[in-house]
């Protein structure tokens, strides 16, 4: 690994990226945050699906935006001669190839693990799929949605035993990118005590299921005819907004002493005395009738007062901030978390700044997304292509040049 500073630890890594939607395009984001260089290559004609979805401006949306500042793009037909050369000279010279094609795609492209690491064995290739590379849905497609289902999500956001819900974010998408991003880093320091790369399989699925674990399936850990087993209810029956008149709060309410403050300014003082509320295994048992307090209070109070009485019993809280006021939340400014910049395509923006503090120093990734195939030219120039072949290219289409 070439030497980095403190505040890029990835300075000197090349990336490459082959897909489509969110998780490998997010994964390879993250890594352009920590100093890697990025070249994303997409079809020529409408690249990334992505840059088509959602809020946009001058032909590039704001999703699309969100996972892919900061790369170079390269816009050029696979299957065409000019492709199989350009892709193939780009991963003899890189660090991590990431790519979304179900599996079997890209060794019929003739990108496979096997061919691209004997060319360089220092490289580390990362195949993403949605169900693993085996089983009866290796070959199907996968989306955000699905994955949710199967993953046993939707039935976690459910109210009620017979109904499901979904979470309304890319979570499954987010995820998967975060764990792929995470599985680079490891193999890449693999590779510098072993000096060779390696291949990784990760599926939206099994990263999900992963994720999902540890509070979801606390209930299904033990055996389930175990009968030593003492079943208290998931650490989702938890989770409640508290309404207020002008607003609502966040609130983790766990030692007597928050509740002690919690009820009486609720208006439920009287449940200081009741076996069912006023202790920490109470509660726990009769969690249900805990979070129907909380949804009906009997004083009518506001946010702040609110706040300063569970402040002044150090109860965990906070203000349920709109997305629209984000960025005008004196914590979040305080860590630097949003900021904002103009760039060249779509004008001021606002995005977050990569949250990890190497060495304690805060890091921006203030740059722009690329333009479909802006950086063509330049990238099959460094490649060795001569510009009359590049000319001839852009004009045919086997090749977008911007």
């Amino acid at each position: 690994m070439s030497q980095a500073t403190a505040q890029q630890p990835l300075a000197g890594l090349k990336v490459i990226e082959l897909s489509t939607m969110i998780t490998c395009s997010l994964a390879a984001m993250t890594l352009r945050g920590q100093g890697a260089s990025v070249v994303k290559v997409e079809p020529p004609g409408m690249g990334d699906a992505m840059r088509k979805i959602g809020t946009q401006k001058a032909g590039m949306s704001t999703l699309f935006n969100n996972c892919n500042r900061g790369k170079r793009s390269l816009a050029i037909d696979l299957k065409s001669s000019a492709g199989q050369e350009a892709v193939t000279q780009l991963a003899q010279d890189a660090d991590v190839i990431l790519h979304n094609y179900r599996p079997g795609v890209m060794n019929r492209l003739g990108f496979g693990s096997d061919r691209l690491r004997q060319l360089n064995p220092k490289l580390v290739y990362i195949a993403v799929s949605g169900f693993g590379t085996t089983g009866p849905m290796a070959a199907k497609p996968a989306y955000d949605h699905v994955i949710q289902g199967l993953s046993g999500l939707t039935d976690l956001q459910g109210e009620a035993a017979d109904e499901y819900a979904y979470v309304r974010s890319l979570i499954c998408d987010k995820v998967t990118a975060y764990t792929v991003a995470q599985a680079a880093t490891a193999a890449l320091l693999a590779r510098a005590s072993t000096g060779v790369g390696q291949h990784i399989d990760i599926s939206m699925l099994h990263a999900c299921i992963a994720f999902l674990w540890p509070d979801m399936m606390m209930n299904q850990t033990l055996d389930a005819d175990d009968s030593e087993a003492m079943v208290m209810p998931p650490m989702a029956d938890y989770y409640q907004v508290l309404k207020l008149k002008d607003g609502a709060l966040t609130i983790a309410a766990l030692h007597d002493h928050h509740w002690e403050a919690l009820f009486p300014m609720l208006g439920h003082a009287e449940l200081l005395d009741d076996p069912a509320f006023n202790s920490m295994a109470g509660r726990a048992v009769n969690v249900d009738k805990v979070m129907r307090v909380l949804k009906d209070p009997k004083i009518d109070i506001g946010v702040h007062e609110a706040m300063a009485i569970l402040e002044a019993a150090d109860v965990p809280c906070a203000i349920c901030e709109r997305r629209d006021t984000l960025s005008a939340n004196d914590q979040i400014n305080a860590i630097g978390a949003i900021e904002s910049y103009v760039t060249k395509t779509m004008g001021k923006i606002t995005v977050p700044t990569p949250p990890i503090l190497f060495e304690g120093k805060a890091t921006s990734l203030a740059a722009d997304s690329p333009a479909l195939g802006q950086h063509s030219v330049e990238i099959l120039q460094e490649l060795g292509f001569e510009q009359a072949r590049i000319e001839a290219l852009c004009a045919e289409g086997s090749v977008a040049c911007n």
